[in-house]
């Protein structure tokens, strides 16, 4: 009978044992990632970071639409300049009290290429070929539009354009080299971080701009336009912390509008030298001021071809 006991008890210990063998593994593979997804308000820090990084794409127009025969086209590349935030700007996780690394690239490229399509409109399709720079890397970024002179006259013209975009980029914004060389759970790296993260930011929009030209007889042609865009912006976060994995997908939605001016000079009778800057008011509600022009604001260079 006292051994039908002991064996009992050594069998009641070892459940036990083992259902706390289990229940830490249960835990452990909880906690291994952290996965969640979060809508944030377009203007909170948050979505004013995924809005200042959309701003830099915004598909907008290089030059007032011409008028190409059906079949005509022309080539065009441009670069832009990304505006450089301070510290307290890129503090944008957690509400605004966390550090995230959002001065990855300087510039914005792309290819574009402009055919004449029927009504007297053109049609555009660009393109960002996917070289990496400083950490950020573009991957499948493509844009369409079509636009069509509406109004003309001795003095100025007037046209109207529809623009669409798709793409992304990837960059360690979480986790970057730099916030890794902090302390773990130093002001510096708060998070954690003990790896490079791998973000994805999707910058997808769709818009409608007006534009004005007016006639110069000097040799360039200066023009303007404002824009309307619809954008839907979100970060696939993918972070290495100490303890966890960290997944995770934010998003936020609204919309922006952009004052977009610049002059067209020509250089020959098959090349045009196209300047430009847009100005794009983006609203922020941070717990802090931070002394930086949080509105998004660039200079445009770039060369048109026409080989017909």
């Amino acid at each position: 009978m006292q051994l039908i006991l002991h064996s009992f008890f050594y069998l009641k210990l070892l459940l036990f044992y083992m259902k706390r063998k289990i229940i830490s593994l249960l835990l452990i593979l909880t906690v291994q990632h952290n996965l969640y997804a979060q809508k944030v308000e377009f203007d909170s820090p948050e979505g004013w970071g995924m809005s200042y990084m959309t701003a830099a794409s915004l598909n907008l127009s290089d030059k007032f639409p011409e008028v190409l025969p059906l079949g005509q086209f022309n080539v065009s590349a441009e670069i832009s300049t990304i505006p450089e935030l301070n510290e307290r700007q890129q503090k944008i996780g957690f509400g605004g009290l966390k550090s995230e690394d959002l001065n990855k690239s300087p510039v914005f490229g792309r290819g574009k290429i402009t055919t004449g399509f029927y009504w007297d409109s053109i049609i555009e399709l660009s393109w960002t070929p996917p070289l990496e720079i400083d950490g950020a890397k573009p991957e499948q970024m493509l844009g369409i539009a079509v636009a069509k002179q509406i109004y003309t006259s001795d003095t100025f013209n007037m046209g109207i354009r529809l623009y669409r975009f798709n793409g992304k980029a990837t960059a360690s914004v979480t986790c970057s080299e730099e916030i890794v060389m902090e302390p773990l759970y130093s002001p510096g790296n708060i998070s954690g971080c003990i790896g490079t993260s791998k973000d994805k930011i999707d910058m997808r929009h769709d818009g409608i701009e007006i534009l004005f030209e007016r006639e110069s007889s000097i040799g360039f042609k200066p023009w303007f336009s404002v824009a309307s865009t619809r954008i839907k912006p979100s970060v696939q976060i993918n972070a290495p912390l100490e303890f966890i994995q960290e997944e995770a997908f934010v998003e936020t939605s609204g919309r922006l509008t952009t004052l977009n001016l610049g002059f067209n000079y020509k250089l020959s009778d098959k090349w045009l030298l196209n300047l430009g800057t847009s100005y794009t008011p983006i609203d922020v509600q941070r717990p802090e001021m931070t002394g930086g022009n949080d509105n998004f604001w660039n200079i445009k260079i770039g060369l048109t071809f026409s080989p017909n």
